[in-house]
């Protein structure tokens, strides 16, 4: 054997390349390497127990464990494990020596609490096995090396296992699924125990009132977080290195006092859910930073042409140029017969004027979830100002008034091209000509594909006059992009070298 094979770390490294490029085979392939010989058993182990979906395959390990099988015929019901015997200091020892590799891990009780991009659970985790696991030998730590942790179990008999978890070197902690009973348990448990937690997922509803909690963790750089008290945001506002933030808000008593002590001075993304637009104005007030990155509101009770004047003026102060990227607000509330005029761009220069204030907007959604519900007066050359001007631009949610045309037959984009644009959000906007909006589309978006329209329309909303009409003509417009875009690939052929230099050519002689 080489050299260079009996060195650990390079090992690792290998098998680490084996475990991403072959996912299907991977852990029967890092197996089959623990069993080769002793010096691939240590680095092959590493890398097979290091990244969990869950913790059955861990659990399975101990001699002791049994399955039994559900009797049930929903799908949702799913085999169970669960002890024979009481663990001995033989399984004991057995399950240390695999939990001390582990560095990633999930915890699922059930296939209704899987997470989408881990893996879905094979087996429920019987509360026996959690009781005898929340008495581990004396001086011995489960999982001394556990960097990350999603957990979603709500059950009593899970909390004292959840507290063992918890330790100096967690730096990824997700709660976010887990029920108010517990979570208020939980909380206080975690102050002292993880002073190195970079990155936080709390439930999204439950109101929480701890003062000074955040100023247990220095280097917490990114929380989502639901509805928090004054206090409790201030202390979020004083940590250092926070860098985004994905928070409730509620109400905010003490208006005064959180615009006299501003913070937030490195956040770059910001996403707030709020009850009006008054609270998000308030409190983007206290906001400090002048490097957002990322903006997203979401307004579930509605808001006014005022509100959201108010809460653009703050976001120019706070955004410098050329620092955002995504802006988004969406408001939710419904709308009955007498729905009041709500804010739009109404001249095309309005649109203009956003892109020129942040011309590298990679993403931009305006109120097209549940669209407008009133006419436009973006027209289709505004959309094209909005483009002209950021040109690193990927998605677009944007209600327009496309019944009338303004735009030449010949090259109806003016010769303005954005292939990264594969999508296009139009929430409930008029559409007049169906041929000739996905001829200007196609000439502008070569690469679009799908057109987003009236999808999210309904319930108690007033829909806009004629809307069945306007829906089946942007259907008739995604139905004709295809077409169009293979005739905008034969407009525009791949450039070969000399072809590329002649256009060089071009461009130092102008």
């Amino acid at each position: 054997m080489h050299p260079c094979l009996l060195v650990s770390e390079i090992l690792v490294n290998i098998f680490a390349e084996v475990n991403e490029r072959d996912e299907e085979e991977a852990a029967r392939t890092l197996a089959a390497l623990c069993r080769t010989c002793r010096a691939f058993r240590e680095p092959a182990m590493k890398v097979l127990w290091a990244h969990l979906g869950t913790l059955v395959p861990l659990i399975r390990c101990i001699p002791c464990v049994k399955t039994i099988r559900s009797k049930g015929k929903s799908q949702d019901d799913l085999p169970t494990l669960a002890l024979e015997r009481e663990m001995t200091s033989t399984d004991w020892e057995i399950f240390l020596s695999h939990s001390r590799l582990v560095l990633t891990c999930g915890y699922y009780v059930s296939r209704r609490d899987k997470h989408p991009v881990l893996n879905s659970p094979s087996h429920d985790i019987g509360t026996d096995i959690l009781r005898a696991l929340s008495s581990p030998p004396p001086s011995s730590t489960v999982f001394p090396h556990l960097r990350k942790i999603r957990w979603t179990d709500s059950r009593k008999d899970s909390i004292r296992f959840f507290r063992l978890i918890l330790t100096p070197a967690l730096e990824f902690l997700d709660m976010s699924s887990i029920t108010d009973s517990v979570y208020s348990v939980i909380i206080p448990s975690i102050n002292d125990a993880c002073p190195s937690l970079r990155i936080m997922h709390l439930p999204k509803w439950p109101f929480l009132h701890l003062p000074d909690m955040f100023d247990k963790w220095p280097n917490l750089a990114y929380v989502t977080s639901g509805p928090l008290a004054d206090a409790t945001i201030q202390s979020l506002g004083r940590l250092t290195h926070l860098a985004s933030m994905d928070i409730c808000l509620h109400k905010l008593h003490d208006i005064k006092s959180l615009v006299e002590n501003p913070g937030f001075s490195t956040l770059r993304r910001l996403v707030l859910r709020a009850y009006n637009i008054n609270l998000v104005t308030a409190f983007m007030r206290q906001v400090k930073s002048v490097h957002l990155r990322e903006v997203k509101c979401y307004l579930p009770h509605g808001t006014t042409a005022v509100g959201i004047q108010e809460w653009i003026t703050i976001l120019l102060d706070r955004c410098m140029p050329r620092r955002l990227e995504i802006l988004e607000i969406e408001d939710y509330a419904d709308a009955g017969a007498e729905f009041p005029d709500q804010f739009t761009l109404t001249p095309d220069y309005a649109s203009a004027l956003l892109a020129i204030c942040w011309p590298s907007m990679q993403s931009i959604a305006l109120g097209t979830h549940w669209g407008w519900r009133q006419q436009s007066d973006v027209s289709l050359k505004g959309l094209l100002s909005l483009v002209r001007h950021c040109p690193q631009l990927e998605s677009i949610g944007l209600v327009m008034n496309a019944v009338t045309t303004d735009i030449t037959c010949q090259r109806p984009g003016g010769g303005l091209r954005r292939p990264k644009v594969t999508s296009l959000n139009v929430g409930d906007s008029r559409v007049g000509d169906p041929l000739a909006v996905a001829a200007f589309l196609s000439d502008v978006f070569p690469r679009l594909l799908s057109v987003d329209a009236f999808n999210h329309l309904g319930g108690r909303r007033r829909p806009i006059p004629v809307a069945k009409e306007h829906e089946e003509k942007w259907k008739e417009v995604e139905r004709l992009l295809p077409a169009f875009s293979k005739v905008r690939a034969q407009e525009h052929p791949p450039v070969g070298p000399r072809r590329k230099a002649f256009f060089l050519e071009e461009l130092y002689l102008a």
